[in-house]
């Protein structure tokens, strides 16, 4: 994709939407999900939950400044979004807080839209092609 007149020095939307889909789940990881695994699962629970939240950070500072191991970092807890209701609901049987069966359709659709922009954004941005460095 090449710069026209029109575009500025700034990330390109690529990146930007995959920085807003990882500042929504890293939203949802404080609100929700870190006081929720505190009081379900106790410390290990609160453990990988903040572990998943500050990998989100530190992706999107990463790709704030264009480096590529934003967009790999972020399909860690893209995947787990994914996955982390198999766990919390089905294998360990914890019931959903507000007892709402079809919340998990929110992180799942937040991590396959991060999978999503992510391979957009590697795939079409330049300034993650490495025959422009």
């Amino acid at each position: 994709m090449k710069k026209n007149e029109n575009q500025s020095g700034g990330l390109s939307i690529h990146i930007q939407a995959v920085m807003a889909m990882m500042f929504i789940l890293f939203v949802h990881k404080l609100v929700r999900e870190i006081p929720g695994s505190l009081k379900l699962e106790g410390a290990i629970g609160g453990i990988v939950t903040m572990t998943i939240a500050a990998l989100l950070a530190i992706s999107i500072i990463l790709l704030f400044f264009r480096n590529r191991w934003g967009l790999i970092l972020s399909f860690v807890p893209a995947v787990w979004a994914m996955l982390q209701w198999i766990w919390v609901h089905v294998i360990q049987g914890n019931p959903d807080r507000n007892g709402i069966w079809w919340y998990p359709i929110f992180p799942i659709v937040q991590g396959a839209l991060i999978i999503y922009f992510s391979i957009l954004a590697r795939r079409d941005d330049e300034s993650f092609n490495r025959n422009n460095r």
